[in-house]
C-alpha cells in the first residue's frame, strides 16, 4: 500500500523530472531545478503557515484565559477552543501542512530516483521488466528489491551486452549508457549510496565524493533549523510545546545524516538542495511576512475589533434606555390626558347638576 501511494506521487513528479533532464542534460542540475520547482509550488502553503503562526499568536492570551476557565471541564474546554477558532477562522493544523506536502513530494522524488527508466528514460516497460529478470542471474542483486532499476543502470555501465538481446535492448541500453554519463555531479556519483565506512577511508588516504552528500546535508539542515527558530522564536516564545518544537528542530540535521545514508546520492542532493533553496525561500518570506509585526498586526485589528463591539453595545444600551424613556413618556402623555378627560367631565356634571367638584387622583385613572 505504502510502496503504491509512493509509485501514485512519483508519476507526475517523474514527468517533470523528465522534462527538466531533458532541458539540461545533467542529472545533478535537474535536481537543482526539480527542488527550486517544488519549492515555488510551496511558497504559498509556506506563506500561510507564517500567517497561522501569526494566528496562534494573537489567539495565545484568549486561549490561556479559557484554559485557565475550564481547566476542571475537558469538555467544555474544548467546545470553547473550537468556537474561538470558528470565530477567528483559524485552523490548529494549518502548521502542519508544509511538513506533509515536503515528505510527499520527497516520498515522490525517491520513486523517481530509484526508477530513473521508468521515469526519467521512458523506456518500454517489456525492457524493463526483462532486465529485471535477467539481473539476478548476472549479479549479485535482487530484482525484488525497490532499487532494482539503479542496479540495471550500474549492470549496463560496466558490462551492457547481455541486455543488447532484450526486447528494444540495442535503443535502451544506448539510452542507459547516455543517462550513466550525465549522472556525475561535481564528482559525485548519483547513483552510489554513501556509506560510514568511507569516513574511515579517509585515513587511509582515499576519499570518495559520495560521502559529501551526508556531510552537506547535515550542515544545510542545521542552519535552515536555526533560521528557522530564530525566525519563529518572537512568536512562540513561552508558548506551550516551544520546548518540543526547539528540540524537533535540532534533531533534523541528525535524522538528515541519518536518511541520507539510506539512499542514494541523487535523493540525498535533492534533500540538501531542499535545505538550501529552504533557507532562502525562508529569508525572503520572513522579510514580507515577519511573523512578530504579522502577530502585532493581527493583535491590533483584535483589539480595534473589541473596541468596536464595546462601542456598538454602549450604543445598543443607550437606543435601548433612550426608547424606554420614550415609552415611558408615551405612557405619562397618554395618563396626562385620559385626567383632563376625566377632570373636564366632572366639572360639567358639577355645573348640571349643582354637585361638588372633585379633583382628579391618580387612583380614578
Amino acid at each position: 500500500m505504502f510502496n503504491a501511494l509512493i509509485s501514485l506521487i512519483g508519476i507526475p513528479l517523474g514527468w517533470v523530472m523528465w522534462v527538466l533532464y531533458y532541458v539540461v542534460k545533467n542529472y545533478g542540475l535537474a535536481l537543482l531545478l526539480f527542488t527550486i520547482f517544488s519549492r515555488l509550488i510551496m511558497l504559498p502553503v509556506t506563506i500561510n503557515q507564517q500567517k497561522s503562526t501569526a494566528k496562534m499568536t494573537m489567539l495565545r492570551p484568549q486561549l490561556e484565559e479559557i484554559q485557565k476557565k475550564y481547566a476542571n471541564n475537558r469538555q467544555k474546554l474544548n467546545e470553547e477552543m473550537m468556537a474561538l477558532y470558528t470565530r477567528e477562522n483559524y485552523n490548529p493544523m494549518s502548521g502542519c501542512l508544509p511538513l506533509i506536502v515536503q515528505f510527499l513530494i520527497l516520498f515522490g522524488i525517491i520513486d523517481v530516483i530509484y526508477k530513473p527508466l521508468r521515469h526519467i528514460l521512458r523506456l518500454p516497460a517489456v525492457f524493463i521488466q526483462e532486465a529485471q529478470d535477467l539481473l539476478p542471474s548476472i549479479s549479485q542483486y535482487s530484482a525484488r528489491a525497490m532499487s532494482s532499476q539503479l542496479p540495471i543502470v550500474r549492470e549496463i555501465m560496466q558490462n551492457p551486452n547481455p541486455f543488447m538481446n532484450l526486447s528494444f535492448g540495442a535503443e535502451s541500453v544506448a539510452k542507459v549508457q547516455e543517462f550513466a554519463s550525465n549522472l556525475m555531479f561535481m564528482g559525485i556519483d548519483l547513483i552510489g549510496q554513501p556509506e560510514t565506512s568511507m569516513f574511515f577511508d579517509l585515513f587511509k588516504g582515499q576519499f570518495n565524493p559520495v560521502i559529501l552528500i551526508p556531510v552537506l546535508s547535515g550542515i544545510t539542515s542545521l542552519l535552515l533549523s536555526i533560521n528557522t527558530l530564530k525566525s519563529t522564536s518572537a512568536t512562540t516564545e513561552g508558548q506551550a510545546g516551544a520546548g518540543s518544537i526547539k528540540a524537533m528542530m535540532l534533531t533534523m540535521p541528525i535524522f538528515s545524516v541519518l536518511f541520507t545514508f539510506s539512499v542514494p546520492a541523487g535523493v540525498g542532493l535533492y534533500w540538501t538542495f531542499s535545505n538550501v533553496v529552504g533557507l532562502l525561500q525562508n529569508l525572503v518570506v520572513y522579510k514580507f511576512y515577519n511573523p512578530k509585526e504579522m502577530a502585532e498586526k493581527a493583535q491590533r485589528e483584535y483589539e480595534e475589533r473589541k473596541e468596536r463591539e464595546r462601542q456598538e453595545r454602549i450604543e445598543a444600551k443607550k437606543r435601548a434606555l433612550e426608547q424606554g424613556d420614550q415609552e415611558e413618556a408615551k405612557a405619562l402623555s397618554k395618563k396626562e390626558q385620559n385626567r383632563r378627560k376625566l377632570a373636564e367631565a366632572r366639572r360639567r356634571d358639577a355645573e348640571k347638576y349643582g354637585e361638588v367638584y372633585q379633583e382628579v387622583t391618580d387612583d380614578d385613572l
